[in-house]
């Protein structure tokens, strides 16, 4: 019989479901500065640098929001207090990330800065994706923790 997965698993679901819709903007974010570095002067509405890197503040401002709620790190410093420094780490790069992207929406704002987007925002995504990886070896070591004490 196969071993029931830690009862604190069901409260991730959530956060990867954001996790993809995360991955989705990125994508088209990526397009965006593809966009703008070959120089192109129009852009259609869905590549808008104002709408996307909005949308990117307000999907990391409740993404971050989740990750630090009790119910999600609270609950991996309940059951392994040994990561509470790797979280505190998570919980600074959640604050600089937000910084980032709010010095990308000024730039986004005003058309004549657009060509001035595509490295920063580049660089804001390969931030999020190290980031991502971070979290994800938190939880493979939550979850491995949790294994080794049920054995």
């Amino acid at each position: 019989m196969p071993q029931p997965l830690p009862s604190l698993f069901g409260r991730f679901t959530a956060i990867l479901r954001d996790h993809d819709h995360l991955a989705q903007t990125l994508r088209e974010l990526r397009v965006m500065c593809a966009a703008i570095a070959d120089g192109r002067d129009a852009l259609p509405s869905e590549l808008a640098p104002a709408r996307l890197i909005g949308e990117l503040r307000d999907d990391l401002a409740e993404h971050f929001e989740a990750e630090e709620s009790d119910e999600y790190f609270g609950v991996v410093v309940d059951e392994e207090p040994a990561l509470r420094s790797q979280i505190a780490a998570l919980k600074w790069e959640h604050l600089a990330m937000l910084r980032a992207v709010d010095a990308l929406v000024r730039l986004a704002e005003d058309r004549s800065r657009w060509p001035q987007l595509p490295l920063p925002t580049r660089d804001l995504i390969s931030q999020l994706e190290r980031h991502e990886r971070a979290e994800s070896v938190l939880l493979r070591n939550l979850f491995s923790s949790a294994a080794g004490r049920e054995k």
